[in-house]
């Protein structure tokens, strides 16, 4: 059987080029353009990506490029999906790149050979052909029409879209995206106003002082989660990317291993990595009491990102939080945790005890681990209520405001009342 011919793609961060990614024989290699070495302001797109000259090439079992490179793209249901629509194989990642790579997560944009896009523009998104998308999933992808082919790595069904004065626009040519846009999960009977839920949980993040972007719903009448990009700068008219690792890339890991590799020992290697090592291990660790505390069995490596700058690498906003243990069909204490806290594995099982024990796994004392406790749980004592009735004030549905009653009286009520001293 011949080889395969080889495949390139060409990286760039707007208009520089980065270098080029090459895969030959199922083995893929990346180098970075001689240019960009010597740029004042070029960075490395990972750790295990270093800025040289030399060529960087995949082996047999250790994959630095292609596990980097992947992680942009979706994953599950929506990389089938979009796969699907494009007629490319789900498992060829690189026919993928090539298919959606000019807008991506963060700075990267991924063209082939000699393709140039234009300057762009935006092109509007009016309520009513958004509505025409959504009844269509999960059919058809919600990129199926849009002007720009885009990859936006994650489980969940979304868009990036422009939002500019409260009208919708989808970005074309160079343009960048302001926003990422998700409608409900396509399953309601399993998954019920996943919107709302969102919604609720980022702003109640928000309140406790975790540090999260701008959400908001809209109605077109089907509801949508809105969520600034935070690997975005400037305004609408003046929208830069900014390069942006997930934990799977700066810890050079497949995806497949985002729960595996979720570690107690990984999450403070990843505190090691960065510029504020203190500062990030206490926001590390209140990340992960916040999920706790609200229910969310789906705090994984690639719901952590990084910016690397100049002075290192830190750690960047925090997103996708909801509370995914209200839809099991036992009790939510029976919700496995991604992490283990200290002996706990479950919900249900997380004790003090425990939560002082992650925390010394982080290189944080008992003292402050109690403390930073003791301020989360009296927060969200105070923000939790008052947003739930602030949500049913505002014209939220009577299934959305049971789904929000959920996450108040189930987890947080009882985990709160659990871990309190």
């Amino acid at each position: 059987m011949s080889t395969p011919a080889p495949r390139t793609l060409i990286v760039w961060n707007d208009k520089e080029r980065i270098g080029e990614l090459r895969e030959t024989g199922n083995l893929w290699s990346f180098v970075y353009h001689p240019t960009w070495v010597d740029s004042n302001h070029a960075f490395a797109l990972s750790p295990s990506l270093p800025l040289q000259n030399d060529p960087i090439s995949d082996g047999a079992s250790q994959r630095p490029v292609q596990w980097f490179f992947d992680n942009l793209l979706p994953e599950a249901g929506e990389r089938i999906l979009l796969a699907r629509d494009a007629g490319i194989d789900k498992a060829d990642a690189f026919g993928l790149l090539q298919r959606y790579g000019p807008e991506s997560a963060g700075a990267l944009t991924l063209l082939a050979p000699g393709e140039v896009l234009p300057a762009g523009t935006l092109v509007p998104l009016s309520d009513l052909a958004l509505s025409d998308r959504i009844r269509k999933l999960p059919r058809v992808p919600l990129s199926h029409d849009a002007p720009k082919r885009m990859s936006m790595a994650g489980a969940q069904h979304k868009l990036a879209v422009v939002l500019d004065n409260g009208q919708l626009f989808e970005p074309e040519g160079r343009v960048a995206s302001t926003h990422i846009l998700k409608p409900d999960h396509p399953e309601p009977e399993r998954f019920a106003h996943t919107v709302i839920n969102e919604s609720f949980v980022m702003q109640l993040a928000h309140a406790v002082g975790l540090n999260v972007p701008h959400v908001s719903v809209r109605r077109v009448p089907e509801p949508v989660y809105l969520i600034e990009r935070f690997d975005r700068e400037g305004d609408v008219a003046h929208t830069r990317r900014r390069h942006v690792l997930d934990a799977c890339q700066l810890l050079s890991l497949d995806s497949a291993f985002k729960y595996e590799q979720a570690t107690a020992q990984n999450l403070r290697k990843l505190a090691e990595l960065c510029r504020a090592k203190a500062a990030t291990r206490q926001a590390i660790f209140r990340w992960a009491i916040f999920n706790i505390l609200v229910g969310n069995g789906d705090a994984h490596l690639k719901n952590l990102s990084f910016f690397p700058i100049r002075q290192g690498i830190a750690l960047a906003p925090h997103y996708d939080l909801l509370s995914t243990s209200i839809y099991r069909e036992a009790s939510w204490l029976n919700e496995e945790l991604v992490t283990p806290i200290g002996r706990a594995t479950r919900l249900g099982e997380v004790r003090r005890v425990d939560v002082e024990e992650f925390g010394k796994m982080l290189g944080i004392s008992a003292k402050t681990s109690h403390r930073l406790l003791d301020d989360m749980l009296a927060k969200l004592a105070l923000h939790a209520p008052a947003l739930l009735e602030k949500a049913q004030e505002n014209g939220t549905l009577p299934g959305e405001a049971r789904v929000l009653r959920e996450i108040v009286h189930g987890p947080i009520k009882d985990l709160s009342l659990k871990l309190h001293r």
